[in-house]
């Protein structure tokens, strides 16, 4: 099964919740332009960065109320801090993106601006068995009777986060996260910046080749470093300061993406141990491998109730556990040697394991998975199946696919 042979086997596209509405002229409080940014093989930030420069405004002008995946074609939302006196291009792109103005907003968008986000989804490479197993597993995870949706097929889904959460475990060498809170910030910080990655492309994978072929030797680093934030910590360490003072450069959203990253990885793993546990007691689930622990899939018919509504929370200090996660969530802290209070980062007390929660389980609403078809682009005897759906805000389409069977 493959995904994302070409960009446009994977579109997303962002709906924004109905009660944001946008001027079309500018009123007095009005500081933020808004723009549909449509984008391919970038990252939200690089998106964002071009218009910018585009714009003639600062980076930083140009927020997001979401992060949408490289290695397809996205359409999301943007807010532009404008000049007083800005006058905003109405249409602009380049080759990999294009931005349109929509109106006037007297603040920038959050995620909780987002109501859902709507997939396109092209998977290549089938053999005849694998196209029909994701039939049957859709099927298994379908919402039927008093469950089910008034309009369209629904599917419920264990809302674990897909792999793309996890870039700051590289080659098997754990979180950084884990080492920040032992006060490692020399494993930590070699993790982020100095351990290459086989998905490491452009300024990212000269600065980790550089860094991993240098490590200590800081002046010689330097010499092949591109000119980017992740590069300030080796000139901390050139010029003296410590590995904390190293980290404490490091740009603060790369630092807190760390510690979700690790947070989201135990929150799965709680998911996880709570199927494992509800075996025992009827709960049939499908399995699906994956790099960062098996994820299971309770068929529709035997969701506990309870899971239905359940709000799992990230582990962080004084966190107060509650059914239906709490005795997976004591076996989960149990297996990993690790304690609530432990989860603080010596002498950065700005970077804090954030007590949020997430729903144990989503539903991937209007569902449709069409007939196979012959894989165009794919070896011979290869098949192809396109599906189409919505989720949630912050869930991850691959996890579907993983449900289906990838």
């Amino acid at each position: 099964m493959t995904i994302r042979r070409i960009p446009e086997d994977f579109v997303v596209r962002e709906v924004l919740t109905s009660a944001r509405v946008f001027s079309s002229s500018r009123g007095a409080r009005d500081r933020y332009a808004v723009y549909r940014l449509s984008k391919q093989s970038l990252t939200t930030p690089e998106a964002a960065s071009l218009l910018a420069r585009r714009l003639g405004v600062r980076g930083a002008d140009v927020t997001h109320a979401g992060l949408k995946d490289k290695h397809a074609r996205c359409m999301q939302h943007v807010t532009v801090a404008m000049p007083t006196r800005g006058t905003p291009l109405q249409q602009t792109a380049d080759e990999r993106w294009d931005a349109c103005f929509l109106g006037w907003t007297d603040r920038p968008l959050t995620a909780a601006d987002i109501s859902h986000n709507e997939f396109e989804i092209v998977v290549r490479d089938l053999l005849p068995h694998a196209a029909q197993e994701m039939a049957r597993r859709a099927n298994l995870l379908e919402l039927t009777g008093t469950r089910g949706a008034t309009a369209g097929r629904t599917l419920a889904v264990m809302n674990y986060f897909g792999d793309q959460r996890f870039g700051s475990a590289r080659h098997g060498g754990g979180f950084a996260a884990q080492r920040l809170v032992l006060g490692d910030f020399e494993g930590a910080l070699r993790l982020l910046i100095g351990t290459p990655a086989r998905k490491d492309t452009g300024a990212r994978r000269a600065l980790t080749r550089a860094l991993a072929s240098n490590w200590g030797s800081w002046e010689a680093a330097m010499t092949g470093l591109p000119r980017t934030p992740e590069r300030r910590p080796v000139e901390t360490l050139a010029a003296g300061g410590s590995f904390a003072d190293a980290f404490g450069s490091l740009p603060r959203s790369l630092a807190l993406l760390c510690v979700e990253a690790y947070q989201s990885w135990l929150w799965n793993a709680v998911a996880r141990t709570m199927c494992e546990l509800g075996r025992a007691s009827g709960i049939e689930v499908l399995t699906a491998d994956d790099d960062f622990g098996a994820m299971h899939f309770p068929i529709a018919e035997s969701i506990p109730d309870t899971w239905f509504t359940a709000q799992v929370p990230y582990f962080s200090p004084g966190l107060k556990f509650a059914p239906p996660w709490e005795t997976a969530g004591r076996l989960v802290l149990e297996t990993e040697k690790i304690s609530l209070d432990a989860l603080r980062v010596p002498g950065c007390d700005w970077l804090e394991f954030r007590a949020v929660v997430r729903p144990l389980v989503i539903q991937a609403q209007r569902f449709e998975l069409r007939p196979p078809e012959k894989d165009d682009l794919g070896r011979r005897g290869r098949l192809k199946r396109c599906l189409s759906f919505s989720l949630p805000r912050g869930s991850y389409a691959t996890t579907l696919l993983r449900a289906l069977g990838q």
